[in-house]
């Protein structure tokens, strides 16, 4: 396809114009959206995901804005692409004409696989972000919180046995159809008999007798493959591995649960799905963490977006994202977590970020002895001293980890023995390296003005209800590890676009602060623009054309 240029001019028979019919007020979300994020897209920014020559593409700033209302409205590429024809408010929303017929919904697949290739996944979520700052929304904020959810991967959660069925099914169905030499083989006639066709999944017991079978069945069916390219060849084998040992006559030995490596394979259609775990709740997919301002009385957004692995610890994240947090909002100054991502170099490095991280630190968990924060440390002389009052005789570092150990006569001698310690060798001590700022991370947290600023973390957890209500994100719509983050970028465009409509929506005096000034100012402007495009109409009643309307600034 040829490379799109700028926004052509739009008629005035365009729906946010020429529609001045009753039921859809000057002030409505659909022209808010038109004028404020239709408009922010340009076509000649998407220029490069296209190559030169052949016939122009349809808009890919239509195509960004229709993404996103298909996010907010929660329907499939299918369904948006009729709701462009059908709906009034779709029609404004997105400068539609009379003659606007819509187009085959695979065009949507086309342009988020163009993000993809490019390494232009954030180029929708930027730009409305972009747009969120340029009206003045994201100024002053100091404070900004991070947390994560679960992101759950399309497909079916399948236990141990229905996985190897179903990823021997999709390499006997390949062979079926590409090598038909092996339809005479009664080895390969039995296998095919047994697995070549879709069967409910489920029905069958989980136990060693048909994993047995499975296995020896797999093993067969990847030496009839040899070295023919077969679809899920590899797929198969790497599961079989880490399900099975086989001896030296190929009978499988069933690997039990802790003998299995724990980044294995848990459905064959997806390979790269993870099982992640909190608490007692399991899910198959990818884990998700937002940055978001924190501000009281002001409209949040979300500011970046991360999807990692799900069994990534929270921990090993927060200085990434105190990195991203203070690139985009380089005002910032507070970074609001939950105990998740807190650790004494945690906070060291969130201050090199310029950021105060204020979460709940880890607390001791050490019973029936004296805990360390009961004994003296002097990291200067490299000596500790314990409740007893006894100094220590060894003081050794491995690593970010400190031991310690007193001596077993002191120990021995010691009334507090029985409190402290039962081994015959004297009192020992394991520490981090970052003790001392543990030690003040845990002091901060027992203040109110600690627990005044941890009370802005809990918003969060509305922000992920209705990320997941409104805008879809707890399922994944699409399949493969990178389109599931694309997925969460997604999401997340749609709420920031969902907040600032309803900020400016809201009615002068309703919000206190910049953004109620800035909802009041954008309602005049708006009802002054519907106005103004009216009178735009000829005398004859033929209309002319004018170029898309700019979004007015506020003043």
């Amino acid at each position: 396809m040829a490379k799109p240029k700028s926004r052509p001019q739009m008629s005035l028979e365009s729906a946010h114009v020429a529609d001045d019919g009753a039921g859809i007020p000057p002030d409505h979300w659909c022209r808010h959206f038109f004028a404020l994020i239709y408009c922010a897209f340009d076509d000649a920014q998407f220029a490069h995901l296209y190559r030169d020559g052949g016939r122009y593409p349809i808009s890919p700033a239509l195509l960004a804005a229709i993404t996103i209302l298909q996010y907010l409205f929660k329907v499939s590429d299918r369904m948006a692409v009729e709701h462009t024809v059908m709906r009034r408010d779709w029609r404004i929303a997105l400068g539609r004409d009379k003659q606007w017929a819509g187009f085959c919904p695979t065009v949507l697949v086309d342009f988020r696989q163009r993000l993809r290739a490019r390494g232009q996944e954030r180029l929708v979520f930027e730009t409305v972000l972009d747009k969120v700052r340029e009206l003045g929304l994201l100024k002053g904020r100091r404070r900004v919180r991070v947390d994560a959810t679960r992101l759950v991967a399309d497909v079916a959660r399948l236990s141990r046995a229905d996985a190897l069925q179903e990823a021997i099914r999709v390499v006997v169905s390949d062979l079926h159809k590409c090598c038909p030499a092996l339809h005479e083989r009664p080895d390969f006639s039995r296998l095919y008999e047994q697995y070549g066709e879709e069967v409910w999944l489920g029905m069958g017991s989980n136990g060693s007798q048909r994993l047995s079978d499975l296995g020896r069945d797999g093993q067969a069916v990847l030496e009839l493959c040899g070295s023919f390219p077969a679809r899920g060849k590899e797929v198969l084998a790497q599961m079989l591995s880490e399900n099975f040992i086989f001896d030296e006559a190929g009978e499988p030995q069933v690997l039990e649960g802790d003998q299995r490596p724990p980044d294995r394979i848990v459905t064959p259609h997806e390979p790269d799905v993870r099982v992640g775990r909190k608490g007692d709740e399991l899910w198959w997919g990818d884990k998700v963490h937002i940055i978001e301002t924190a501000d009281e009385g002001r409209e949040n957004f979300i500011v970046d977006v991360v999807t990692t692995d799900p069994r990534v610890e929270d921990s090993t994240q927060t200085a990434d994202l105190a990195q991203r947090a203070k690139q985009q909002l380089p005002e910032a100054e507070t970074l609001v977590a939950d105990g998740g991502y807190a650790s004494a170099a945690n906070t060291e490095k969130a201050a090199e970020a310029g950021l105060d991280l204020v979460t709940r630190p880890r607390p001791n968990t050490r019973k029936g002895q004296f805990p360390a924060d009961l004994f003296e440390l002097d990291f200067a002389r490299r000596i500790a001293r314990c409740p007893g009052g006894h100094e220590s005789a060894y003081w050794r570092a491995h690593g970010r980890e400190l031991t310690i150990r007193f001596r077993a006569r002191d120990c021995a001698a010691c009334p507090l023995r029985t409190q402290c310690t039962t081994s015959k060798c004297g009192r020992s001590l394991g520490v981090s390296k970052d003790y001392e700022q543990l030690q003040r991370d845990r002091e901060r947290a027992a203040t109110p003005e600690h627990a005044e600023e941890y009370r802005h973390r809990a918003p969060v957890e509305a922000t992920f209800s209705e990320l997941v209500r409104c805008c879809g994100l707890r399922r994944s719509r699409y399949r493969r590890k990178d389109r599931r983050a694309h997925h969460a970028l997604f999401a997340a465009t749609a709420l920031n676009v969902r907040r600032l409509l309803q900020c400016l929506a809201r009615p002068e005096g309703d919000q206190e602060g910049p953004d109620g000034a800035l909802a009041a100012v954008f309602a005049r402007l708006c009802g002054a623009a519907h106005s103004a495009s009216r009178a735009l109409r000829a005398p004859t009643g033929r209309l002319q054309t004018q170029t898309a309307p700019r979004a007015p600034q506020p003043a």
